[in-house]
């Protein structure tokens, strides 16, 4: 008999290669046999685990006289079905000498070696220094002595894991000594601080408000804030845009608006619902808008919208002297002080006659005279110049364009306001009563407070964009209260009951998971 041949590395001895070969073809095909025969692999169709020989029988009771061949059951069997995993993973059996079903099967389907392959060593036996595989499968004991600095343990170029290894790379780590984090321990902690301050804005909103409605929808969310929104953007537009033609079909409008948000909150209090929308919230949040939309749009048309559409509405340029009655010009919004002919007709300002009156600001006046009317012991003064903060409290006047060769136009204050309708009225008729006690003036009663200019289309320029600027800051703002209001209803499900003691069906959740099954269904 022969002696088996010792391995170089101390492996258990092997046999000699013609007795190994003579015993593998006598045990390979009786272990081959027995694994086809007891491997198992998942069906597709139902998920089980089956051996060949259940996945033919059952195959030909389902499908009689069908086309499913043993051919094609092996076909799927070979394609379709996945096998079993195997019931070792980490291969301890194969480290102690046995071998699973599956590993033998490998194994003896590989054949006999050859006089140049390298047989494989056991797992248990692979160098990985002082670490046996066998008793540590995940190397823990070698990851927690490994530098931080290297996790792969590449040993720093490849080579193998040692102190020495350790400390140079610990001497080599960037930061060491000049401000870095120096070791793992620092670096964790600082990613989890950086981790921390990242955190989305919404996680901390969602923790602030709390968990709110767990049946929230998307569809009613934009409802509740979309509606309303759009509401106030028409309020303002109804009261700033439509107000120059009738104050009551204003009035018409938002009182019609009203009347269906109170509508729609006594349809709420009747456990009456539309979809997934409260409509308490939603009546609730449109009488809001309405009444915002409302208060905002009227502000704004007492104070810039009114002048704007005057402006523009009114007489323009009519032919205007000092002597002119001030009544005879009351429809007029621009006057042009010329003759018929254009021809400038000896009308000024007379800055020398000039008062105001300090009130927080300084309110300023000045007689516009012509050189007849200037010379009487008692001159009547129709129009007036008017500014604020530019003049002083006698003889001095510098106001818009009244010291300026090319003034010559003025544009009528609305309602005796000034720089808007019906603004401090009561401080310009105290200077006006100022300039008549100083310089022995008289004011017709219904004189006129001008703004003397140079050019009436830029004063009709600077009131479109205050107008309108106060339009478009006052939507976007309104908007966005608007949009938060809706959100806020809509994230706690305000109004998602119905009162106690109303009629009809309930807003309770049970109510709201139910139509949402039958909807799903």
């Amino acid at each position: 008999s022969q002696r088996p041949e010792p391995l170089s590395w101390g492996e258990p001895p092997r046999l000699p290669r013609a007795r190994q070969q003579t015993e593998q073809k006598q045990v390979a095909p009786c272990a081959a046999v027995e694994m086809a025969g007891t491997e198992r692999r998942i069906d597709p169709h139902d998920g089980e685990a089956k051996t060949f020989e259940r996945l033919l029988r059952e195959t030909k009771d389902q499908h009689l006289g069908s086309a499913w061949t043993d051919q094609k059951v092996r076909e799927y069997w070979e394609t379709k079905c996945r096998p079993v995993p195997p019931d070792d993973p980490y291969m301890s059996a194969l480290q102690a000498g046995q071998s699973s079903s599956l590993a033998a099967s490998r194994l003896l389907s590989a054949g006999p070696l050859s006089d140049q392959q390298v047989p494989t060593r056991p797992a248990s036996e692979v160098g990985l220094g002082p670490v046996t595989l066998s008793a540590d499968p995940f190397l823990t004991a070698r990851a927690q002595a490994a530098p931080p600095q290297d996790p792969f343990m590449t040993g720093g170029g490849g080579g193998a894991y040692t102190p020495q290894a350790q400390q140079v790379q610990q001497d080599q780590a960037p930061g060491k000594g000049v401000g870095g984090y120096g070791n793992f321990a620092g670096w964790t902690a600082k990613r989890e601080e950086f981790q921390e301050e990242a955190k989305h804005w919404s996680e901390y909103l969602m923790a602030a408000l709390g968990p709110g409605d767990r049946d929230r929808q998307p569809r009613a969310r934009s409802i509740l804030v979309f509606v309303p929104a759009l509401m106030f953007i028409w309020e303002m537009i109804v009261w700033t845009l439509l107000q120059h033609i009738s104050t009551n079909a204003c009035w018409l409008m938002t009182a019609l608006l009203v009347l269906v948000s109170g509508t729609a909150i006594a349809m709420w209090y009747l456990g009456m619902r539309w979809g997934p929308v409260s409509l308490l919230s939603l009546g609730v949040l449109c009488i809001i808008s309405a009444g915002l939309g409302t208060y905002l749009g009227r502000a704004g048309w007492d104070n810039y919208w009114q002048e704007f559409w005057w402006m523009n509405i009114g007489q323009q340029l009519m032919p205007t002297s000092a002597s002119t009655p001030a009544g005879a010009r009351s429809d007029a919004a621009t006057l042009a002080f010329r003759d018929a002919k254009g021809v400038f007709n000896q009308t000024s300002v007379d800055v020398g006659r000039s008062a105001g009156i300090k009130d927080t600001d300084l309110f300023c006046v000045a007689p516009i005279l012509s050189p007849a009317i200037a010379g009487a012991d008692y001159p009547r003064v129709n129009y007036w110049a008017v500014g604020i903060n530019c003049c002083s409290s006698t003889g001095f006047f510098t106001c818009d364009a009244s010291r300026e060769t090319t003034g010559g136009y003025g544009v009528v204050q609305l309602h005796g306001g000034f720089p808007c309708p019906s603004c401090n009225r009561e401080q310009f008729s105290k200077a006006i009563s100022k300039a008549e006690a100083v310089y022995g003036l008289v004011s017709a009663p219904d004189a006129l407070l001008v703004q003397w200019v140079s050019s009436t289309s830029g004063a009709k320029l600077e009131s479109a964009l205050w107008a309108i600027g106060y339009l478009l800051v006052c939507m976007v703002l309104g908007s966005a209260l608007m949009y938060v209001l809706g959100l806020v209803a809509w994230y706690y499900g305000f109004g998602k009951r119905a009162p106690t003691g109303g009629v009809g069906m309930s807003y309770a959740f049970e109510d709201l998971d139910e139509s949402r099954a039958k909807r799903l269904q």
